[in-house]
C-alpha cells in the first residue's frame, strides 16, 4: 500500500508540474503552483524529511504564492484598465495555438521520461548496505548534531546550504536591478484597523519564539535556519502590513550588513577552516555543534531580512 501511495504521489507531482508550466492562463498557473508546492511538501514528509517539507510549504507555496498572487493582481488591473495602450512587443500574443505548444510539450515530456529513467537506475544501483544513508548515520556523532538531515545540510554538504542562501540574495538583487529600489517609496506610518494591529502584535512574539525553537531544535529534529527564517521574515511582513514600515526605518548600511551576513559568515567560516588545515566547511568534531548553531543563527537572520525585503520591494 505504501508503494502505491508513493507512485500515485509521484504521478500527481509530474502532472501538476506540467499543468503549472503549460496552463493557458496566469491565474491557473498560480493556483496550480500552490497545489504543486503542497503536494511536494507531502512527498518530503513521506521521505521523513519534515524540515524540508516545512521549508517547501512555507517558502515555495506560502511566500512565493503570495508574491505571485500580488503580481497577478497588478497584471490583471493593468490589462483591465487600459489594455490598448500597453507597451507590448510586436509579436506578443496572449493565446498561442496548439501547434506552437506541441514542440515545448514534447520536449518537456521527453525530459521527464529521461529524468524518471535516471532516477529508477539510481534506485536499482543503491548498495545493499544503504548507500549514503548508512555512511551518514555512521558519521553522525562527528557532525555536531543529532538529526541526519541537519548533518547533511550543515556539515556533510554545507556548501549546498551556502549556495541556497546565495540564491535568495540573488533573487533580491534581481528585484533591485529591475527597479525595485528605484520605484520604492518609503511608506508613512499609516493607521490601520485597531483589531488588525492587536492581532499582529499578538502573533509577533509567538512567531519569534516558535522560530527560535525551530532553529535550536534543528540539531535533534526537523527544523533549522530556513524554517526559522520564514517565521522571522513573516514578522517583518506583519509589521509592514500593520502600518509600521520597520524595514524602511533600518539604516541602509545595517540593511546591507544583515542581508549579506548569512552568506558572508558561511564563506568566512569556510576559509578559516581551510586556513586551519582542513577542507572547506570541515568542522572540528569538538566544535562542530556550536559552529553550526552560530552559522544557522546568522543565516536565519539574513534569510528573514531578505524575505522581508523581497516582499517590501516587490509588492505595492
Amino acid at each position: 500500500m505504501s508503494v502505491v501511495i508513493d507512485i500515485l504521489m509521484a504521478i500527481l507531482l509530474i502532472y501538476l508540474a506540467l499543468r503549472c508550466m503549460l496552463a493557458p492562463e496566469l491565474s491557473k498557473t498560480i493556483f496550480t503552483f500552490f497545489a504543486f508546492g503542497l503536494t511536494l511538501a507531502l512527498a518530503w514528509i513521506r521521505l521523513e524529511a519534515v524540515d524540508v517539507a516545512i521549508a517547501e510549504a512555507a517558502i515555495a507555496s506560502g511566500f512565493m504564492g503570495v508574491l505571485l498572487l500580488d503580481s497577478l493582481r497588478d497584471f490583471s488591473y493593468a490589462l483591465s484598465k487600459n489594455p490598448k495602450n500597453l507597451e507590448l512587443p510586436e509579436n506578443f500574443t496572449i493565446k498561442e495555438s496548439n501547434k506552437s505548444l506541441l514542440l515545448p510539450r514534447l520536449a518537456l515530456g521527453i525530459g521527464f521520461v529521461i529524468f524518471l529513467l535516471i532516477s529508477m537506475e539510481a534506485t536499482w544501483k543503491t548498495p545493499e548496505g544503504g548507500g549514503l544513508t548508512a555512511v551518514s548515520e555512521e558519521l553522525l556523532p562527528q557532525s555536531g548534531v543529532e538529526h541526519p538531515v541537519t548533518a547533511v545540510l550543515l556539515n556533510f554538504r554545507a556548501y549546498d546550504t551556502w549556495l541556497e542562501i546565495g540564491v535568495i540574495l540573488m533573487g533580491l538583487l534581481a528585484i533591485f536591478a529591475a527597479g525595485g529600489v528605484k520605484n520604492y517609496r518609503k511608506p508613512s506610518m499609516t493607521a490601520v484597523d485597531p483589531l488588525l494591529r492587536q492581532v499582529i502584535l499578538f502573533f509577533i512574539p509567538v512567531l519569534f519564539l516558535f522560530g527560535a525553537f525551530l532553529l535550536y531544535f534543528g540539531k535533534t529534529g526537523p527544523g533549522g535556519a530556513f524554517q526559522a527564517a520564514v517565521l522571522w521574515g513573516s514578522i517583518g511582513i506583519l509589521f509592514h502590513l500593520g502600518g509600521w514600515p520597520i524595514f524602511a526605518m533600518i539604516p541602509r548600511k545595517l540593511r546591507q550588513f544583515l542581508l549579506t551576513m548569512g552568506l558572508g559568515s558561511f564563506l568566512i567560516l569556510g576559509f578559516l577552516l581551510m586556513a586551519a588545515g582542513g577542507a572547506m566547511f570541515e568542522y572540528p568534531p569538538a566544535y562542530a555543534g556550536i559552529l553550526i548553531l552560530i552559522a544557522e543563527t546568522l543565516a536565519a537572520i539574513s534569510i528573514a531580512v531578505a524575505l522581508t525585503a523581497i516582499y517590501v520591494y516587490l509588492t505595492k
